[in-house]
Formats: structure tokens, C-alpha cells, sequence
């Protein structure tokens, strides 16, 4: 006859064995549940200024005032305790890293990153007489926090743009313009500086200029605009009233003809899809 309290206690071994097997798979689970919350995973990004576009023959000549991001432009990523990716992007409209093997990365929801154009940019140039110049000079830049291992940035200016119109009754295919004031490229009000603008009309009787300049400079600069009509005439801005702006530009038109003559002073964004209140002003004289 069979042992049944021998039987019974085989069977009670075995089920306990199952049961122990079932706890240990279970806190495997959990472990590697909660350690995958953790574990950095490569960074997916987008990052528009606008629609995209492909690259002019000149790199920077239809592009120095940037709107839009096109294929081969590198934007740097960076985010607290990690070494800075460049992320280049595709004829596709995608973001690759750089070097493909070192991407950034992410632990999850809520790491905070910030991003920067050009991936190179070091300061405001005092020359901006060249499409490049300009181009170097106006860093965009864009904060944004990851929802998964993906962020999304949308890039914003960093500083200002001055823009000096000039119009001649006559045809004059020479000029130049400068704005001469403190902090104009450092932000320093206490060190005085001259930006060099660029020209970016080729039309003989309505000169265009521009450049970029720091939000933190004084509000009071003087404004040089050369010509063949009467050499060179300068406008003192007084900055009484007036407020810089990241983003926003500074829009001064003349008419030229023995004299420098103020017409308007119109403030306005300088990329599309920013807030702003335009408005004029009159706030010196041209001499």
C-alpha cells in the first residue's frame, strides 16, 4: 500500500518550488521595468524655424537672415552634465547626429535640453558687411524638455536686427551704412562699438542694410549711412522711449539727397510667427 502522508508531502514540495519559481520571475520583471526608466536611450529631435528649403549656391547668401532650417545645417544640443552633440540635418527633413556612433541621449520624460545656431557661434561681429558675417552673427536658439527620448525645438532669435532703408531720386550704386553705440555686439553699455551693416539690396535707388545686434546694448547709437549724393550723414538715435527686444528689429527709413532725412522708425518682429506690437517713432535727427 502507497505512503499517501509521503505522496502529499511530494506534492506540497513541488507546488512550492513552482510558487518560488513564480516570485523570482516576477521580481526579474519588476527590476528590469523599473532600470528601463532609467537607462539613457538616443535622443530623437525636430527642430524648425520655418519650412524647409534647399541650400542657394552661395551658402549663406539667401539664407544669412535665417528662417528656415535646410539640408547639412548642424544645430548643437546640449543639457546639463553632458558633452555637446552636433545634430546635422537630412535631405529628408530629419536630424542625425554628426558622428553617428555619439549621439546625445535621455533617461526619460522631463530631462531639459537647449539648442543652438549656428553649432558654432562665439559673438555678435562687428563686421556684418558679408552674407556669412551676418549669418555668423544671429544665433537662434531654443529650450525644450524631452517627452520619451523625443524633444521638439522651435527656435527663436537671440538678439536684434537693425535695418537702415535709403532712398535716392537718383541712381547710386555705391554706399554703406554703420551703427556706432555701446554694447551694440558685447552688451556691455560701458564699451563703445561700431557693427558695419550688410547691404542686402542691389537696387540703385533704395539702398537696404542690416545687422544684428545685441538686446543688452544702450538705446542711444548713431547711425552713419554713406552715399555718392552726399558723402556720408549721420542720425542720432536718443533712445528716449525705446526698448530692445530679442527677436524683434529696428526698421530706420531715409530719403537721400544733399541730407539724411528721417521718414519713419518702425519696430517689428523679424521672424514670422513671434509676438509683437508694431509701432513709429521719431527719435532724433539726422545731420
Amino acid at each position: 500500500m502507497m505512503n499517501k502522508t509521503h505522496i502529499y508531502t511530494k506534492y506540497t514540495g513541488v507546488r512550492s518550488q513552482f510558487r518560488l519559481l513564480l516570485l523570482l520571475i516576477a521580481g526579474i520583471f519588476a527590476s528590469c521595468t523599473q532600470d528601463g526608466a532609467g537607462v539613457a536611450t538616443p535622443l530623437e529631435i525636430s527642430a524648425e524655424i520655418g519650412n524647409p528649403q534647399t541650400r542657394a549656391d552661395d551658402p549663406h547668401l539667401s539664407d544669412y537672415d535665417k528662417k528656415k532650417f535646410v539640408t547639412d545645417d548642424v544645430i548643437k544640443i546640449s543639457k546639463t552634465g553632458s558633452t555637446d552633440v552636433n545634430y546635422k540635418r537630412t535631405a529628408a527633413g530629419g536630424w542625425t547626429p554628426s558622428v553617428s556612433t555619439t549621439p546625445m541621449t535621455t533617461t526619460g520624460n522631463g530631462e531639459t535640453f537647449t539648442a543652438t545656431f549656428p553649432n558654432d557661434f562665439s559673438s555678435i561681429l562687428a563686421d556684418q558687411s558679408t552674407p556669412t558675417k551676418f549669418w555668423k552673427s544671429n544665433r537662434l536658439t531654443a529650450t525644450a524638455a524631452a517627452t520619451g527620448n523625443r524633444v521638439s525645438f522651435s527656435f527663436a532669435p537671440a538678439a536684434c536686427k537693425i535695418t537702415i532703408i535709403v532712398s535716392f531720386q537718383v541712381d547710386n550704386s555705391s554706399g554703406s551704412a554703420k551703427v556706432t553705440g555701446k554694447g551694440l555686439c558685447s552688451g556691455n553699455k560701458t564699451t563703445e562699438e561700431t557693427i558695419t551693416l550688410l547691404k542686402t539690396s542691389e537696387a540703385v535707388r533704395r539702398h537696404t542694410y542690416s545687422g544684428i545686434f545685441s538686446p543688452d546694448a544702450a538705446t542711444s547709437y548713431l547711425i552713419s549711412v554713406t552715399a555718392s549724393p552726399f558723402g556720408t550723414r549721420t542720425y542720432q538715435e536718443k533712445g528716449s522711449g525705446l526698448t530692445f527686444q530679442a527677436g524683434y528689429e529696428y526698421q530706420y527709413t531715409f530719403t537721400g539727397t544733399n541730407e539724411l532725412n528721417l521718414t519713419s522708425v518702425v519696430v517689428t518682429e523679424f521672424l514670422p510667427g513671434f509676438s509683437t506690437t508694431d509701432g513709429e517713432e521719431d527719435a532724433g535727427n539726422a545731420t
